[in-house]
C-alpha cells in the first residue's frame, strides 16, 4: 500500500459472518442474539450493541447489529459494524480531519479493539477481508467563499436529472443540497454548520454524528464545504468505481480504502454537477453579448439565435421542464444542449471558487486539525 497523505473515506459498514467471531459478552446486545437461533433466523430481529455514555466519554465507538440472513436450506448470522473512520483515529472524535492510505492499519487494529470493549472479538485480519456493504466517499474542502453561497448557486442548475436522481432537497437554510437516489447520495453541505446543528438538533443535519468536539472557535475563519457520495449497498459500490474508470476490485474494507477510489469517485460526481451548472452560467450572460459572441465563433445567424433563445429559457425553466414542452422536437432541442456544452461560459464571478474545488478534490491532500491520539 503506497504511504501518501491522501484522503480516503468516512463511514464504512462493514458485513462479518456470525462464524468468525466471537461473542464474549451476550448481555451488551439487545434483545439477546439467542432470538436469532430461536425464531429460526427471522429477519425481522435486529440485536443492536451500542457504546454506554461512559464508553463514549473516553472513545469512539462503533456501531454493532446481528441480525440473520436467509440463505438456500437454512440461514447465517452476520455482524455488521458501522463507524467513521476519521473519528476511530482523532479524539475528541470528528470527521472535518480525513484520513490516508497509510492510516489503514491503525484504522483495523483501534476497530477491532474497540468491538473487543463492546464484547465481541473479531480479528484484524477477518476486518481486513470483510464485505464493504456501505461506504461514503467525499472531500473536505476549504473554500474561501461562505458555503451556502455555492449551494445557493447550484441550486439553480438542473443537477438532479444529471445525476439520475428521484429527489433533490435544498436543506437546512441553504446549507445543504441532497440529490437522492435509490442506495445512492449525493450530498453537498456546509460541514462546519452542519456540526453546530447536530449540537443542539441532531434530526435536522445532514449527519447525527456530526455533534463533534470541535473547537470552532480555533478554525477562525475558515469555511469547509463537504462533498460527499454515499454509495448503499454493493451494487452501487461497483457502478460507481467502474463510472469513475477504475476496475472493480473485490469489495472488502481493504481493497475500498483507498485514495485512488475516493478521489476518482469524487472526482467524477462533481463534474457531472459542473457540467449542469455550465447552463446555469450561460444562462446569466447578458443575451446581445452571448449572440454577438456565437457570430464572432462563426455560428450561422438562425443557430445563434435559436441557442440564445434556449439559453434564455433556461434562465427561468429548468432543463427538466423545458424538456417536457418539447415534445416532438426532443431531437433538435438534444442537437441544441449538445452545442451550449462546447460553449464557455463568460464572467462567472463564482468560477474560481468551483474550480478551487475541484482542484482540492482532483489534489486530494487530507485536512489535519492536530496530532493523532494516541491510545
Amino acid at each position: 500500500m503506497s504511504i501518501n497523505n491522501k484522503n480516503v473515506c468516512d463511514t464504512c459498514v462493514l458485513l462479518v459472518d456470525y462464524t468468525d467471531i466471537t461473542i464474549i459478552e451476550l448481555g451488551r446486545f439487545k434483545p439477546n442474539p439467542k432470538i436469532l437461533w430461536d425464531m429460526q433466523g427471522a429477519e425481522a430481529v435486529t440485536c443492536y450493541n451500542f457504546a454506554t455514555s461512559e464508553e463514549q466519554q473516553q472513545h469512539y465507538y462503533p456501531k454493532l447489529s446481528l441480525s440473520s440472513v436467509l440463505r438456500h436450506g437454512g440461514f447465517s448470522v452476520k455482524l455488521k459494524i458501522e463507524f467513521s473512520a476519521p473519528k476511530l483515529l482523532y479524539f475528541p472524535p470528528n470527521n472535518l480531519e480525513e484520513v490516508c492510505d497509510a492510516d489503514f492499519e491503525d484504522i483495523v487494529s483501534i476497530l477491532a479493539l474497540r468491538i473487543h470493549e463492546m464484547g465481541v472479538d473479531v480479528s484484524p485480519q477477518v476486518l481486513r477481508s470483510s464485505q464493504v456493504v456501505r461506504i461514503d466517499f467525499g472531500k473536505n474542502v476549504l473554500v474561501k467563499v461562505a458555503p451556502c453561497v455555492i449551494l445557493q448557486y447550484l441550486n439553480k442548475a438542473d443537477i438532479s436529472r444529471r445525476l439520475d436522481c428521484t429527489k433533490a432537497l435544498y436543506r437546512n437554510e441553504g446549507h445543504s443540497l441532497h440529490f437522492l437516489a435509490r442506495h445512492r447520495n449525493v450530498v453537498i453541505y456546509d460541514k462546519l454548520r452542519d456540526i453546530q446543528k447536530a449540537r443542539y438538533c441532531k434530526s435536522r443535519a445532514v449527519s447525527s454524528e456530526n455533534a463533534q468536539a470541535i473547537d470552532l472557535a480555533a478554525l477562525g475563519s475558515k469555511q469547509y464545504l463537504r462533498v460527499e457520495i454515499q454509495l448503499g449497498n454493493s451494487e452501487n459500490i461497483r457502478q460507481a468505481i467502474s463510472k469513475a474508470g477504475l476496475p472493480v476490485p473485490e469489495l472488502t474494507f481493504q481493497n475500498l480504502f483507498s485514495s485512488q477510489i475516493c478521489r476518482a469517485v469524487t472526482l467524477v460526481y462533481w463534474n457531472e454537477i459542473l457540467a449542469a451548472v455550465r447552463y446555469q452560467q450561460l444562462s446569466e450572460e447578458d443575451a446581445a453579448e452571448l449572440f454577438k459572441r456565437l457570430l464572432d465563433a462563426k455560428y450561422k445567424f438562425l443557430k445563434a439565435l435559436q441557442l440564445v433563445g434556449l439559453v434564455t429559457l433556461l434562465r427561468t425553466m429548468g432543463k427538466r421542464e423545458l424538456r417536457m414542452h418539447a415534445g416532438n422536437f426532443s431531437p433538435a432541442i438534444y442537437e441544441l444542449f449538445r452545442l451550449i456544452n462546447q460553449l464557455e461560459p463568460q464572467n462567472n464571478w463564482l468560477q474560481p471558487d468551483l474550480d478551487g474545488i475541484t482542484a482540492a478534490i482532483n489534489e486530494n491532500q487530507i485536512i489535519t486539525l492536530k496530532e493523532k491520539a494516541n491510545d
